[in-house]
């Protein structure tokens, strides 16, 4: 008989682990985008009966569900992927690459582990509680389509669990989605005539492979203030021109909280034309979109009610919407300068540039690391 535990709270979970911690359990859970099959990673009697019922004859096809980016060594992580990682996680994105660590032996396939952090809160607490990833699959007969409802789970696959993990019915989604599936592959690796680092893709999900394409060449950072004509275009001109002047793999954009279509200020325009940035005068602003968030590997907001207020509207990309002063450790807002006199605005863009600056130097010694900064 399966134990079915209806949208416990944290406190119910552990207990309910204290007694039975699972050890060579099949559970059902939701990732958040669909339902799966899994077990603890060191089960290896429970991924040989899901291999079984799958009727799969290898160990392809698993992903191990991580409670937080702080379950990875990152050190064993290339460090090319590492922008990628923080930008998509929690989220749909599932990558596949080389990881040295022996406790992964059983699923890893050529040395290489599939990874993702799911956007279920209540699985990701699930996976801290039990102190070791989760390993996930579709539940399905090999070859045949994934099964995504609920009720036929239950009338078809009840013979497979032992353990079902069961959000609030508002939490599941009637539209079940795939992540999409990339591998990374090192030059060594690549058969190209100009091998160079590059993504796969395995299987394209909800997640545009374009997109995951082009955040992995370019990570974007997002600066973001209120009406996007003051000081967010000043920090996302100022940051182009340091990272084009040391030839630095990123982008930048500016964005608002309220709606665009307007020139950036005289006084934003004039103090960057005198850096030479003759591009300040095309700048036209724009309202901040959840495809914007998402594209972004860092949001950098210019006061703490923003980036409260985009944390709200984005719950699976807190971590890396912060504000700029936050992030190279400096408390408070850089406080908007419209309607003051040139001066003032001298100011802000002095702030913004030394706050600039400071960053330019974390992301140059590789010493940023999102999923720390976020805390």
């Amino acid at each position: 008989m399966v134990h079915i535990c209806k949208d416990p709270s944290i406190h119910k979970m552990g207990k309910t682990l204290s007694k039975n911690p699972l050890t060579a359990a099949t559970i059902l859970h939701w990732t958040g985008s669909m339902w799966g099959i899994g077990c603890r990673l060191s089960s290896i009697e429970a991924i040989e009966r899901i291999n079984h019922l799958k009727q799969r004859p290898d160990k392809h096809g698993y992903i191990a569900l991580l409670p937080d980016m702080a379950a990875l060594d990152f050190s064993k992580v290339p460090s090319a992927l590492k922008p990628l990682l923080e930008q998509y996680w929690p989220g749909n994105l599932t990558v596949v690459f080389d990881y040295d660590d022996p406790v992964y032996k059983d699923i890893a396939v050529n040395g290489k582990v599939a990874f993702r952090i799911p956007t279920d809160p209540l699985l990701r607490a699930f996976i801290t509680l039990l102190k070791e990833p989760l390993i996930s699959t579709s539940i399905n007969v090999s070859g045949l389509p994934p099964e995504e409802n609920y009720s036929r789970i239950e009338r078809n696959y009840e013979s497979w669990f032992d353990f079902a993990l069961l959000p609030t019915p508002k939490e599941i989604s009637n539209e079940t989605t795939h992540s999409t599936i990339v591998e990374y592959v090192r030059a060594k690796e690549a058969k190209s005539t100009t091998p160079i680092d590059e993504l796969k893709c395995l299987r394209e999900g909800s997640v545009p492979f374009y997109e995951i394409k082009q955040s992995f060449k370019l990570p974007l950072v997002m600066f973001v203030c209120t009406a996007n004509i003051c000081r967010s275009p000043i920090a996302e001109k100022l940051f182009r021109a340091m990272i084009l002047k040391e030839n630095l793999a990123f982008a930048s954009d500016s964005c608002g909280l309220i709606e665009g279509g307007h020139n950036i200020s005289l006084s934003s325009m004039q103090l960057l034309l005198e850096r030479g940035i003759i591009e300040a005068q095309e700048h036209v602003s724009k309202q901040v979109t959840p495809q914007m968030v998402n594209a972004s590997w860092l949001v950098l907001t210019m006061e703490e009610r923003q980036r409260n207020w985009l944390r709200e509207q984005n719950p699976n990309c807190g971590q890396k919407i912060l504000t700029l002063n936050e992030i190279v450790g400096e408390p408070g807002d850089i406080v908007d300068p419209y309607g003051s006199d040139l001066e003032s605005y001298r100011k802000t863009f002095m702030l913004i540039e030394d706050r600039l600056i400071r960053l330019m130097a974390m992301i140059k010694s590789n010493s940023l690391t999102v999923k720390e900064s976020g805390k």
